[in-house]
């Protein structure tokens, strides 16, 4: 426990109790759902929740598809990998980009009250998500959710809570590990909260190992690059370093999925049963079909996938 809270004082996320008078005061009102699109690709739109059941539409387009980003613990929505994911979708395309900002319920280091938050803000997001396809005319079909950790449980829970349309598409990154590791199926994200559920593991493994998110198969198609659990260029010192340094491998899961939107060449991965056979070439057939990881996902394809990916921007190397 000591060196758990160690690790979230530094900026590692964990498990580690708070005393509750201690926790900020936030409830689902802090939560918002800010906006882009073509019309408004620099400044963010706040899809207000009125008087609890209506929302303001901006430029949203019912017409054109939907990304909803999800942050982690400790992070936001109005910076970091969801801007930069979302510059990287307006590159590609015509999409509603909404990012949930829930900073103020995943404030660190009270990762214990974030988790209590993760089915809250899932419901408050499929009650957005339900209206934006009821009343605004958004395409069931069009819609995909990704989220980074908490992010990506958070995510689940929207896929469990929608009641006009089944969600089609989510991607996990790094799902959070710390206090979801036993947990059932209907707790975390799981490949039954979607039609197509895809998992990127970067930090996959214990606290004890250096680790903060999940390692076990939750999808439809589980990536394991580099072998899921540290990564090239975060483990200088050591593997403890990847954590004390602020969870560098934990991050890689959303800088390679926002390289995945526009990037070549791409995150091409190879099914493979572990990480040791794909090391020694035991993995080099593509007849079962080679995958690519990321935005550009094949959704036909299921099962376990690695690749090998370089330490510094452009992580992937192709095939």
């Amino acid at each position: 426990m000591v060196l758990t809270l160690l690790l979230l004082l530094v900026g590692a996320m964990a498990a580690v109790t708070a005393a509750p008078q201690h926790e900020p005061r936030a409830s689902l009102d802090d939560v918002r759902f800010l906006l882009w699109t073509r019309s408004n690709s620099g400044d963010n739109e706040c899809l207000d929740l009125i008087e609890g059941d209506l929302y303001s539409l901006g430029h949203f387009d019912g017409h054109d598809p939907t990304v909803v980003l999800i942050h982690g613990f400790s992070s936001h929505g109005y910076n970091g990998w969801a801007v930069d994911g979302k510059t990287e979708l307006l590159k590609l395309g015509s999409y509603n980009v909404i990012s949930v900002e829930w900073g103020k319920l995943a404030v660190a280091p009270w990762y214990p009250a974030a988790v209590n938050h993760v089915p809250q803000v899932g419901e408050l997001t499929a009650r957005l998500l339900d209206w934006l396809h009821e009343v605004a005319g958004m395409q069931g079909a069009g819609v995909q959710i990704v989220g980074h950790s908490l992010g990506a449980h958070v995510a689940g829970a929207v896929g469990q809570n929608l009641k006009n349309f089944r969600l089609p598409f989510i991607t996990g990154m790094d799902p959070a590990g710390p206090e979801f590791y036993n947990l059932p199926e209907s707790s975390r994200l799981d490949k039954t909260d979607a039609d197509f559920v895809q998992i990127i593991h970067t930090n996959g493994g214990g606290v004890e190992e250096g680790c903060v998110g999940l390692k076990d198969t939750l999808g439809h198609v589980d990536f394991f690059p580099n072998g899921g659990d540290h990564q090239p260029g975060c483990t200088v010192g050591g593997d403890w370093m990847d954590l004390l340094t602020g969870g560098c491998s934990h991050g890689r899961s959303h800088q390679y999925w926002t390289e995945s939107i526009n990037g070549q060449p791409t995150f091409l991965s190879r099914p493979c049963s572990d990480w040791g056979t794909y090391t020694v070439g035991g993995c080099n057939g593509c007849g079962q079909g080679c995958l690519e990881m990321g935005f550009h996902v094949d959704r036909r394809l299921s099962g376990t996938y690695y690749l090998a990916t370089n330490r510094n921007k452009p992580f992937a190397q192709g095939l």
